[in-house]
Parts: structure tokens; C-alpha cells; sequence
């Protein structure tokens, strides 16, 4: 398809790291996808999903190549966070203090990066305050977060962030323990929908 001449939203999800031999997140992505191709309400705009490895370099080369090649209207960042209760809707991310070691046992070189916050454009509370109007219908709650984490999580939604603010943002999920993939997949169906609405996605 020619991402130029029509909306496209773009979809993240995580690969396997420490515990997370199966990360929950890239499962309800994936289930996303899914529903996304059978409802059919969307016909004029392409879902795409790309698995993350949870790579600091990876993130650091790639994300921006992604943006470059899709062209995205909305681009949703989804990670696995084994303490949610809900879907955590995150706020804001930050520029220093990853520490922790991905994948390639690396961590970013921050020596030249001074320290920044960056905030999404996007009304995190009405979109928040929507899901949990709906959480009847698909029995998926949200709540707001100022912390991402400080890992590979937080470190893709700045590199987003730093490209387009008003177009990106970050949902935290629970895993399998909390939210089958189906569940958590169906929460993020309604927050694409809100998205669509209130980003004039066409």
C-alpha cells in the first residue's frame, strides 16, 4: 500500500527478556492486529505492527527508520509491566538514568545527553477517563502513569516523543496473569479508536 496517500498507524510491541520469555505485549498486539482485520471499521487505514527487540541500539537506529518508512498518523508503543493492574497510560518520558541492562547486556551512552522530559500531545486523562467508560464492554481498565520505568519501555517512547510528541504515545500492559491477550488487545482497540477520533486520522 502507499503509506503516502493514506492514514496509517503504526503499532509496537516487545520481544522476550528476562522473565518474558513470551512478552504479553507483542501477544495482544498481535491479537490486535487481528481484531483490526476483522471488524472492518476501519477500512481506510492501515494497521501496522512491528515486533521490538528490547535493545537500546536496535531502538536507538530503528524507530526512526520505522517513522521514516510508514509515515504514521499515530504511532502506539505497547510494553509489558508484569505490576499492572490495568492498562497504565504513560504521561511522559525521560532522556537520562537507563541503567539497566537490555538484551545485548548494553546499556545507552548518555555522556553528551543532557536531561529532558518530554509529554505527549495527546489528552492522556479524556483518553484515560474514555477506556475506563468503557471497561464494561471490554472489561479493560486504564490508569495515568509519570513513570515508564527507565528501560527500554520509556527509552522508545522518547525516541518517539523527540520526533513527533503530539502523535505517540505509551501503554503499559499487564501480563498473562492479570489480562488474557484477547482482553488487553481489546483495551487497545478503544484507545486507537479514540486516537482516529480525536487525531482527524484520514
Amino acid at each position: 500500500m502507499d503509506v503516502d496517500s493514506e492514514c496509517t498507524i503504526l503499532v509496537t510491541g516487545f520481544g522476550p527478556f528476562d522473565k518474558y520469555v513470551v512478552n504479553a505485549s507483542w501477544e495482544a498486539v498481535k491479537e490486535l492486529q487481528k481484531l483490526w482485520i476483522n471488524s472492518k471499521e476501519f477500512l481506510d487505514i492501515e494497521l501496522v505492527i512491528e515486533e521490538i527487540p528490547v535493545s537500546y541500539s536496535y531502538v536507538s537506529t530503528q524507530i526512526p527508520q520505522l517513522w521514516k518508512k510508514h509515515n504514521p498518523t499515530i504511532v502506539l508503543h505497547v510494553g509489558v509491566a508484569g505490576t499492572a493492574e490495568s492498562l497504565i497510560i504513560e504521561c511522559h518520558a525521560r532522556s537520562n538514568g537507563y541503567e539497566r541492562l537490555d538484551i545485548d547486556r548494553k546499556r545507552p551512552d548518555e555522556t553528551n545527553i543532557e536531561y529532558n522530559i518530554l509529554k505527549t500531545g495527546i489528552d492522556v486523562k479524556e483518553l484515560c477517563d474514555n477506556v475506563n467508560k468503557n471497561c464494561e464492554k471490554h472489561k479493560c481498565g486504564a490508569c495515568l502513569s509519570h513513570n515508564a520505568g527507565k528501560y527500554l519501555c520509556e527509552y522508545t517512547y522518547y525516541q518517539s516523543l523527540t520526533i513527533e510528541p503530539t502523535k505517540t504515545l505509551f501503554v503499559h500492559v499487564p501480563d498473562f496473569n492479570k489480562y488474557s491477550s484477547i482482553q488487553t488487545a481489546k483495551g487497545l482497540y478503544d484507545i486507537l479508536c479514540y486516537l482516529i477520533r480525536n487525531l482527524k486520522c484520514n
